[in-house]
């Protein structure tokens, strides 16, 4: 596990996202073309989120089980809660990551707390201007003291994170919030 800073109690990424990736040029439509070369978490990641193989949530929870398990020992979270997507799916992978799992650790989830209200995603914005502040809202606030573990599918650069932590303790009942992603990107 790769610890990662941010304004979270503390905060943990399960495995980098790739080992390598050679730029092929565009393809006939503009696309730019990448072979790339993931980590054994990267090509669950990429198959569930680019190719629709939404099985894999289990098999990505099951992995990073035995790490949370560990690292949580002796932790009270009350709720597990996904980051909310930027891209709107039919099915969302963190979402189904998150369920997945809270599902397996025993610990109750929701993903009606965290709103996304602009579509612009993070990793498009000036790595020094990402101005985020106030596009994470948060829907249902806490009705006892709680801590929260919040699961994100990738961390870049964290200031999507880090805006859903600050929406998270500005709630009075929320103590302290503990980050989890799944894959780091380069």
């Amino acid at each position: 596990m790769i610890p990662v800073e941010g304004n979270w109690d503390e905060g943990f990424v399960f495995s980098e996202y790739s080992i390598q990736s050679t730029y092929l040029g565009e393809d006939a439509f503009g696309i730019k073309r990448f072979d790339t070369t993931y980590t054994e978490i990267g090509r669950l990641l990429h198959a569930m989120k680019y190719n629709g193989h939404f099985d894999t949530s289990v098999e990505i929870a099951e992995r990073c089980i035995p790490y949370l398990q560990r690292w949580l020992s002796g932790t009270r979270i009350d709720s597990v809660l996904p980051t909310p997507p930027t891209n709107e799916r039919t099915a969302q992978p963190v979402y189904m990551i998150a369920e997945q799992i809270a599902e397996k650790m025993g610990i109750p989830y929701t993903d009606t707390v965290l709103v996304k209200t602009d579509d612009t995603p993070a990793k498009s914005m000036a790595k020094d201007n990402k101005q985020l502040k106030g596009t994470i809202v948060q829907q249902r606030a806490a009705k006892r003291e709680c801590n929260i573990l919040l699961i994100d599918d990738f961390y870049s650069t964290g200031s999507t994170a880090n805006e859903c932590v600050s929406v998270l303790k500005s709630d009075p009942l929320i103590d302290k919030v503990y980050y989890f992603a799944i894959a780091k990107t380069k």
